[in-house]
């Protein structure tokens, strides 16, 4: 009888996360209140301040890993994304795929 071993992974190594083709695409706010829909805000937390730092970088992280296109092309701004990169510290993943898209984002980094 053979014993099989599984290897272990997480949620973030098979969940589907979406990157757009440009971040021309990314028409967002730049500043002021950002709140997200119910769908994205399951945390509780609704709104964040784009001109604090610290709420800046925590709902672009949030808007990356749990959002659709459309999330992504209403919420965040590509400017701002481009800007606070180097800040950010989306799932591995998250982070891989959109360096993939935008290697300027790594060069930034």
């Amino acid at each position: 009888m053979s014993e099989r071993i599984s290897t272990p992974f997480s949620f973030a190594e098979v969940k589907p996360y979406e990157v757009v083709d440009s971040l021309a695409e990314l028409h967002g706010p730049e500043h002021g209140v950002l709140r997200l829909p119910v769908e994205l805000a399951w945390g509780g937390r609704t709104e964040f301040d784009l001109d604090d730092e610290y709420d800046r970088t925590a709902v672009y992280k949030i808007v990356l890993e749990e959002g659709t296109k459309q999330h992504l092309e209403e919420l965040v701004n590509g400017r701002v994304l481009a800007a606070i990169w180097h800040q950010m510290r989306p799932a591995r993943l998250v982070r891989a795929l959109w360096e993939k898209q935008f290697p300027q984002l790594r060069t930034a980094a």
